[in-house]
């Protein structure tokens, strides 16, 4: 598949597919980095449950993973869809030992409170199939924008069985990169294997989450493999961003009231 079917597949389904982007021996290796990452969050993660665990924020202090995630293999299959400048809001290494339950079906912007659609790159790093867990996606439903959720203890869940869901099976080395609106969930894992994903959540140089502290972590200028940390770049400075997260911003400072004197002078 060309750059260009492969952007319109990402268009009209809101994911794609790459199978083999990286070796057994390459998924070895991200495999023992993960291991090896201290998070900058010293707690359990408050998604865990039953077997199924989450490690958030590892590249901050992994040159490794600093590296893979900014190469120039990565930014070539992403660049053609997401644009020539991305930065990494967010990554995570997610496990599902056996016995571990389902992730229910979501939209990962339910659980981060962004407005605006951004990137997610799905390594598998071990066998994804029947056993261990398959990777479940409704097509074209990230044409519907950012949608209701409920909560389920700590997870956030869209209710009901989506229409028309498909599932993904993944040898180690493929990737799915889909988009944050997409629907999507994994099965339990009722093998005798452990399954690993690692998840890799890019936004361009355009955008912007207030809900992240800086240093943030650039991977590609240019459609150029650049990484670095800074302080700043566009989309933090941008007026319209900033807006567009007035309203969240100040609900954690003012009274409700005035909050919601706010909300009628913007329209949000």
């Amino acid at each position: 598949m060309n750059a260009v079917e492969r952007k319109r597949e990402f268009e009209e389904q809101g994911f794609t597919v790459a199978r083999g982007c990286f070796s057994a021996g390459e998924m070895k290796a991200l495999l023992e980095a993960i291991h090896l990452a201290q998070p900058l969050e010293k707690v359990p993660s408050e998604l865990d449950k039953g077997g199924l665990t989450f490690k958030h924020n590892l590249l901050q202090q992994s040159p490794f993973l600093q590296q893979f995630v900014s190469q120039q293999k990565v930014i070539d299959f992403m660049s053609p869809i997401t644009g020539p400048d991305i930065w990494v809001r967010w990554d995570q290494a997610i496990a599902k030992v056996p016995g571990a339950p389902e992730f229910p079906w979501h939209q990962d912007n339910g659980y981060n409170r962004l407005k605006q659609g951004h990137f997610q790159l799905w390594v598998a790093m071990t066998e994804i199939n029947e056993q261990t867990g398959l990777l479940w996606l409704q097509p074209g439903s990230h044409k519907r924008g950012v949608r209701g959720h409920s909560r389920d203890g700590t997870h956030q869940v869209c209710e009901g069985e989506p229409a028309g869901a498909i599932s993904v099976k993944a040898e180690p080395g493929d990737v799915i990169l889909f988009s944050s609106l997409l629907l999507h969930r994994t099965s339990p894992n009722v093998g005798q294997k452990p399954r690993w994903a690692y998840v890799v959540e890019y936004m361009t140089l355009d955008q912007f989450d207030p809900y992240i502290k800086k240093p943030y972590f650039i991977a590609a200028r240019g459609g150029r493999s650049a990484p670095e940390f800074v302080t700043t770049f566009r989309g933090r400075v941008s007026p319209r961003n900033q807006l567009l997260y007035l309203v969240p911003r100040l609900g954690r400072l003012m009274p409700r009231k005035v909050l919601a004197g706010v909300q009628r002078l913007t329209g949000r």
